[in-house]
């Protein structure tokens, strides 16, 4: 084996790929690293695939770089080890570890499992960095596989996992990218030279592209002075404007010509461009003097409502699939009429974790607080309608369909009201429920410490409460830190209905 003295890894290569200041900030700066959902639904799947491949040397839990790399090289000579879990390979200054090798008579499969449901571009990519690796340190590989979900598993509540894995054989579409993975190596080993500067990279579609990176702050000058806001926060940039602005070396929204500015998009009031482009020369909010007339359609009651959802990858619940989304989480403000003050919390919620009979537990609840009159207020209501359409067509379900096209009939969109009736410079073109009550007033703080941090957020505790390890205290914790969060959220859209109305 080469010695123990690397600077790369599979997935610093990536980072490399992706963006080469995400991978200098990444050698010589400490990141603010963040747990995401991703990498536990990743954990699950892992110990799925081990089970399927039964025994053999499992290395998941070595840590040491210099002991993995020892144990795999005596496993690859000891003929009576057949499978090595997490097999350890250092070739020019890059250290790999592969899910899983099979021994194929004097050769070895090489397998990693990937918690997709089909081949994505990257994936290849990947995998030719893993076999990059090991045929340069003098192994044999003679078939090289992606292993991913079985999107039409159905967990029977039995531990039984067998089916969930595919396999799909791409030998060929990696021995192509093998070998362009030298020459990538080689760049990105000039970056992670001690000495190395910084590479000079602006922020772009690249920062979220395959995953977020957790630098973007650094890269992010923010513009504190809103009358100078770059043009591309507008949303829905077109062609047009993009290439007109980078021939004439234009940054700020400020400067670009009005002509070019967009006008009609569905979803959005007419000529809204030029309505926020205003609003940031001005410095001054934008109030449509019509937005009173758009609250006489709706009836009091009203509610506010928000759901939290999670891909479980590797199903823990009976009668349902890796990747359809496990509602877990609702919660309501309700609020009677307009004299009525109402308190963060006033509001009803429910959440469960693990039960078996959480969606079922999930609806019922939720058709009885939502009662049967009044409109319900959403934030991008597509996601929480087609979550409802979606357990409305199960089988188990079909005696609530009423009651759910009862819920559904009485939506209103609140993204689509405000994008119809406002606008403030503090949102910077984002529409999100967090960057839209930057403008108003409320109660609700988004920035607490050791706050959930969105849907992906919401994801994560529910993968760290269900996880076996987990002691009281954490899924305790978890349990609290959701509560709060989802309630906030619907808190705040009371707030900004209230704003409106007052106005």
């Amino acid at each position: 084996m080469a010695k123990n003295n690397y600077t790369l890894t599979k997935t610093k290569i990536l980072s490399g790929i992706q963006c080469h200041k995400k991978l200098w900030l990444e050698l010589h700066k400490e990141s603010e690293h963040k747990d995401r959902s991703l990498f536990h639904s990743g954990n699950r799947f892992g110990q799925i695939v081990r089970d399927n491949y039964g025994l053999g040397l499992d290395l998941s839990n070595e840590y040491d770089s210099k002991i993995a790399l020892d144990e795999t090289n005596k496993a690859i000579n000891d003929k009576n080890i057949k499978v090595i879990y997490e097999a350890a390979f250092l070739f020019s200054d890059t250290l790999i570890r592969v899910d899983v090798l099979l021994r194929n008579k004097d050769q070895w499969d090489l397998l990693e499992a990937k918690t997709v449901s089909d081949l994505k571009p990257g994936n290849i990519t990947d995998i030719s960095i893993q076999s990059f690796v090991v045929k340069n340190s003098n192994v044999k590989i003679s078939n090289t596989k992606l292993l991913y979900i079985n999107r039409e598993f159905i967990y029977k509540g039995d531990d039984n996992y067998k089916n969930l894995i595919l396999e799909k054989d791409i030998t060929n579409e990696v021995s192509i990218e093998e070998k362009n993975i030298k020459d990538v190596i080689e760049k990105l080993k000039i970056i992670s030279k001690p000495k190395s500067p910084c590479p000079k990279i602006s922020v772009g579609k690249h920062c979220n592209i395959p995953y977020p990176c957790d630098f973007k702050s650094i890269c992010e000058v923010e513009e504190k002075d809103l009358t100078k806001v770059n043009y591309e926060i507008l949303p829905h940039l077109n062609k047009e404007i993009k290439e007109f602005c980078k021939l004439n070396k234009i940054k700020k929204l400020k400067d670009v010509p009005s002509n070019l500015l967009e006008t009609n998009r569905k979803g959005f009031v007419n000529g809204y461009h030029k309505i926020i482009q205003k609003c940031h020369i001005d410095n001054e909010p934008w109030i449509n003097v019509k937005v009173k007339d758009v609250f006489k359609e709706f009836k009091w009651p009203f509610y506010f409502l928000d759901f939290e959802t999670v891909m479980q990858t590797v199903p823990i619940i009976k009668d349902t699939r890796p990747n359809d989304r496990l509602p877990f989480q609702w919660s309501v403000h309700k609020w009677t009429n307009i004299d009525e003050e109402i308190k963060i919390d006033d509001g009803s919620s429910f959440l469960k974790f693990d039960n078996q009979d959480i969606e079922n537990e999930f609806l019922i609840s939720l058709i009885k607080v939502l009662e049967d009159k009044g409109t319900i207020f959403v934030h991008n209501a597509s996601f929480e309608i087609s979550l409802l359409n979606s357990l409305k067509i199960k089988t188990k379900f079909k005696k609530y369909s009423k009651d759910i096209d009862n819920i559904i009939s009485r939506v209103a969109d609140t993204l689509t009201i405000v994008r119809e009736n406002f606008y403030s410079p503090l949102m910077k073109g984002k529409y999100s429920l967090k960057d839209i009550v930057k403008s108003i007033p409320t109660s609700v703080n988004y920035n607490e410490e050791d706050e959930i941090e969105g849907g992906m957020g919401a994801q994560l505790a529910w993968f760290l409460y269900t996880d076996p390890k987990s002691s009281k205290k954490d899924k305790n914790l978890q349990e609290d830190k959701l509560t709060t969060y989802c309630a906030k959220d619907t808190y705040a859209l009371y707030d900004l209905l209230k704003y409106f109305i007052k106005k």
